[in-house]
């Protein structure tokens, strides 16, 4: 073997030292203690690898990062395409159940600093190779956030109309990435959660839904407004949605909970009221027919 080719094997050295009782790497490394020239080489490129890698693990990503990233993908708020057949059907409801970890990240940062536990198989594959996958996904993630990123800020409007609310909704559940924040079946839980951060809560809600177990919820952002998402069950499949924003973010007329507005759209009903100053939407593409009776 020749100083090149120890070179060369010697780019897949991780910076920590997990390799140096490996064979594979034996004879490269008795070159580089011989030959002061790769000996140093070595050492610098140890040292940049783990400043390279310290530096990730110290990136904060930005709150809203999935929103922005999600809204980028979407172009623009346009809708996603539609279902053309049973196979899209099938390929967007197999996606939709994927949920991500909550600690991918730490996951993903962990993967690169294993020690000696991992086996290298292929000495050959260099540094730039093993984490070839994270970087990927680290550059993709970056340039999604430089994208929506823009030199002067977004203007929204001082109120939404509650037809952009359902369709923003819809959107967002319909879309792979959906999520609850919170997953329980006690409804007051969930509103201390959404009370922690600050977000709209029902100070009552229809009586039929009062006897339903909740199965969730979430924070929803729609066209720079914040709101509220609980979930409830229905019967064995059924699903209902309970969108509630602040009075003052929604513009239009709504009839007290008493006497809600019915509207349906699609293959979603939804009824609309007004209480306590908030505004809400409860919705279904499963039991839209069952929503009058939950008043």
């Amino acid at each position: 073997m020749d100083k090149e080719q120890a070179r060369f094997i010697l780019c897949s050295f991780r910076p920590d030292g997990a390799d140096v009782s490996d064979p594979d790497f034996a004879e490269a490394l008795k070159i580089a203690m011989e030959n002061r020239e790769l000996g140093e080489w070595l050492a610098r490129e140890r040292a940049f690898d783990s400043t390279f890698a310290k530096a990730l693990g110290s990136v904060d990503l930005p709150e809203n990062l999935r929103e922005d990233i999600i809204a980028c993908l979407a172009g623009e708020r346009s809708d996603f395409p539609p279902v053309q057949d049973s196979n899209d059907a099938a390929w967007i409801g197999a996606l939709a159940s994927i949920q991500p970890p909550a600690n991918m990240r730490e996951q993903l940062l962990a993967a690169m600093d294993r020690t000696a536990a991992e086996v290298v198989t292929k000495p050959e594959i260099s540094l730039f190779r093993r984490f070839a996958v994270p970087l990927a996904a680290a550059a993709g993630i970056a340039l999604a956030f430089l994208v929506t990123r823009r030199s002067e800020p977004t203007v929204f409007a001082k109120t939404v109309g509650i037809d952009a609310v359902q369709a923003g909704f819809v959107r967002s559940y319909e879309s792979p990435f959906f999520h609850l924040e919170e997953k329980r079946d006690n409804k007051q839980v969930l509103i201390r959660h959404l009370q922690e951060r600050k977000l709209p809560c029902p100070g009552c809600l229809p009586p039929g839904l009062e006897k339903l177990k909740s199965i969730g919820c979430r924070k929803l952002v729609i066209d720079g407004k914040s709101g509220s998402l609980l979930c409830f069950k229905v019967g064995e499949s059924g699903v209902v949605h309970v969108v509630i924003f602040r009075r003052e973010d929604i513009s239009g007329d709504f009839p007290p909970m008493e006497n809600p507005e019915f509207v349906r759209v699609g293959d979603w009903t939804s009824a609309r009221w007004e209480n306590g100053k908030k505004v809400f939407l409860m919705m279904s593409d499963t039991v839209g027919d069952k929503l009058p009776e939950l008043f």
